[in-house]
């Protein structure tokens, strides 16, 4: 198969993540209603972690130090990212939950300045005053009743979701080797086992889940976590880091846009400006690499040609 294909099947298998992200915000919004959010979240990645392990098992002992160490970090980060957007997504809507988590795009390049001095670009500052003028919109409309504390947990947890990426990056900047599935087991456990911990000392033991809860609870487990890291992971081998992002960038559209027509999600004028500035600045944000990557390799083309 030729890389082309190899690149389409790839970003074809990306958007189905995407897709799959976005849907589980509505799954996860009504398997609340059954379960407390840390059992939910705890016992999910502990299996999914499970799910990963025959795959990782030969690559455990000849893994660095300093992979146990950065997973092990990258795994607390996690843990906060997850569990404020679980929580947050039980005190807020489906569609704002989606929304509000893909702002992690945005918070990312801010932080490479503060961390490395990496200066922001223009596309990032441009994305970053688009998303925070449709938050602005959205706070003042009344069918969302403002920006309330699920809002802001689920802000916190776009936050914390973007440190997480700025650590990541930095250990693949370091030229270690290590296979990412185990990475992303690693941190799976971590995050499995907190959780847990924290739901048998806090929350009551869920009873017998319903039809529908168990779909939501093994879609969220199997495709939303075991299969989603997977195919991203294979996914990354053939497609460009800039098409990953920006493919990825669509969960929050896919957030909303199930949220409106599964669980009646509210769409006044007023909220629908908001999300589609919020959306632009996602986008803006992610293409703007692309972008320059693609001017840049154009220039160079043109003069290989004038030279020649």
């Amino acid at each position: 198969m030729s890389h082309k294909k190899h690149m389409l099947l790839a970003n074809l298998a990306l958007l189905g993540i995407a897709i799959a992200w976005g849907y589980t915000f509505v799954l996860t919004k009504d398997l609340l209603e059954e379960m407390g959010p840390l059992y939910f979240i705890g016992t999910r990645f502990l299996l999914a972690a499970l799910l990963l392990l025959p795959f990782c098992w030969k690559h455990l002992r000849r893994t660095d130090r300093e992979v146990w160490k950065s997973g092990l970090a990258c795994g607390l980060l996690l843990w906060a990212s997850f569990t404020l957007q679980v929580v947050g997504i039980n005190l807020t809507t489906p569609g704002k939950a989606g929304v509000l988590t893909g702002t992690m795009v945005i918070f990312a390049p801010l932080l490479y300045f503060v961390w490395a001095r990496i200066p922001v670009q223009t596309g990032p500052l441009l994305g970053s005053l688009c998303a925070f003028s449709g938050l602005i919109l959205l706070s003042w409309d009344s069918n969302w009743s403002g920006i309330n504390l699920g809002d802001g947990l689920t802000l916190l947890c776009a936050f914390c979701f973007a440190i997480h990426m700025v650590m990541v990056d930095r250990l693949y900047h370091k030229n270690i080797t290590f296979d990412a599935l185990l990475f992303v087991m690693i941190q799976l456990f971590v995050v499995g086992i907190i959780d847990t911990a924290l739901a048998i000392a806090t929350e009551p033991v869920p009873g017998m889940l319903s039809p529908y809860g168990w779909f939501a609870y093994l879609f969220d487990l199997l495709i939303g976590t075991a299969l989603a890291y997977v195919v991203q992971i294979k996914a990354q081998k053939y497609s460009p880091p800039t098409h990953v992002s920006l493919i990825l960038a669509f969960e929050p559209v896919f957030a909303f846009i199930f949220s409106w027509l599964l669980w009646g999600e509210a769409a006044t004028s007023a909220v629908v400006v908001g999300i589609v500035l919020i959306l632009a600045g996602i986008f803006v944000t992610e293409g703007w690499e692309m972008v320059r990557t693609r001017m840049k390799n154009t220039a160079l083309y043109d003069e290989e040609r004038a030279s020649g």
